[in-house]
């Protein structure tokens, strides 16, 4: 009867931020402050696709005056999508969406063995983003990958969690699969292949594992390969063609280290992985310097939260490369670079942002995901143990601060 009654409470939460959702697509909700402009952008670009999909393809490049920098994949998605009503196939699309939650859950379920409840109730923080929200609301590439990003996680857990060999073989044919395909919705999202190329074949190295996983990956790739190299459809180059390391870096430094407050909040006093390291704080010295001399973010929009302080309080560069000193090296310490796994991934999240752009959203929900299901960290084995509700809670606060303010600073 007890855990019908904890079921009930955590399903109720469930369908409370469900509700929430729904509410803010009723009245046109966008609280990431840009999924609406990007909307509009890729409905221009939806127009080119309308009378022929092959020559839309072709010929995308033509419609870069209309934004044609996000996958021609996802354009073509977008077109069945509201075929025949936009609101009918808006909604559609953020049902699609709750999937992400539902799978993180599973697959969270799957790696930690705690409490089905406590995990099920940790997977609506989703619903507290204000970027999950807005491309729910507003259909978004960012979202699609996301869920085939995951789905691929699921897929790695299970590889992990198995000793047949046959089943990990399988395991991994679908996961290279699903990062595939969310790679055509967002090319980014490639990088993560090298991630689990070297979980599932460099560490425990097996020919047929390697063989499979290269002839299987060039399958897949070579209709990209073949778009942007061969027809020269290079969508993506003004985006990434030129770029200052020094912002990207910095500022995708401060946003990880933003997503890290509450973990270090609810773990402090049970973590101690803070001591001092040479190694790391040289490392730190010497990029601050690059920081402060060549950060020059000349983009009016983005910037992420520290970013937003220092132009309003500050001049120069000194408080952000205080703040990128504090990220650089907390965030390696607290992500246990010196492990090759974690180094990897931090190498990804930072190619996210390789461009004359920053934008919170590239990290919001994704480096969350990343901490709970892919990172190998104390400081989520710290997290997990103890009154592990009061620390989703702290998180939950934390996360519906940071919407609040977006909110107050959008319309307020």
């Amino acid at each position: 009867m007890k855990l019908s009654k904890t079921a009930i409470i955590y399903t109720s939460i469930f369908f409370i931020f469900y509700l929430s959702l729904v509410f803010g697509f009723l009245i046109g909700e966008d609280s990431s402050g840009g999924s609406i402009q990007d909307y509009t952008i890729h409905l221009g670009a939806l127009d080119f696709f309308l009378e022929d999909t092959l020559y839309g393809l072709r010929n995308y490049l033509d419609i870069n005056a209309k934004g044609g920098v996000h996958s021609p994949i996802f354009i073509v998605f977008l077109k069945y999508l509201t075929l025949y009503d936009d609101t009918i196939g808006r909604f559609f699309f953020l049902n699609l969406c709750i999937l992400i939650p539902i799978i993180f859950y599973i697959t969270l379920k799957n790696k930690i063995k705690i409490d089905i409840f406590l995990i099920f109730y940790l997977s609506n923080f989703f619903f507290i983003s204000p970027y999950f929200r807005s491309t729910a609301i507003w259909p978004g590439d960012e979202n699609l990958a996301i869920l085939l990003f995951i789905s691929s996680i699921y897929f790695y857990i299970k590889f992990l969690n198995t000793d047949s060999q046959t089943s990990k073989m399988n395991y991994m044919i679908c996961n290279i699969i699903m990062i595939a395909i969310a790679s055509y919705f967002r090319p980014v999202y490639c990088f993560f292949s090298f991630f689990y190329f070297y979980e599932f074949v460099i560490k425990n190295f097996k020919l047929n594992f390697f063989l499979i996983y290269l002839l299987l990956s060039a399958l897949l790739a070579f209709p990209a390969f073949y778009y942007v190299f061969i027809l020269k459809v290079t969508f993506f180059y003004e985006v990434v063609g030129s770029f200052n390391i020094a912002n990207s870096v910095s500022l995708s430094y401060t946003a990880l280290l933003f997503y890290l407050i509450p973990f270090i909040f609810v773990s402090i006093r049970h973590y101690d992985n803070f001591k001092l390291n040479n190694i790391n704080l040289f490392f730190t010295l010497f990029f601050s310097i690059i920081v402060f001399k060549f950060f020059d973010y000349q983009t009016s929009t983005g910037g992420g939260p520290f970013y937003m302080l220092q132009n309003l309080f500050f001049k120069g560069n000194l408080f952000l490369t205080i703040i990128f000193a504090l990220s650089f090296y907390f965030t390696n310490q607290l992500l246990e670079v010196h492990k090759i796994k974690n180094f990897i991934l931090l190498l990804i999240l930072l190619f996210f942002e390789l461009d004359n752009h920053f934008y919170m959203e590239s990290f919001d929900p994704l480096f969350l995901i990343c901490i709970f299901l892919l990172f190998d960290i104390k400081i989520i084995d710290v997290f997990f143990t103890g009154n592990i509700l009061r620390k989703v809670n702290f998180l939950f606060i934390f996360l519906f601060l940071f919407y609040l303010a977006k909110i107050i600073h959008l319309y307020l």
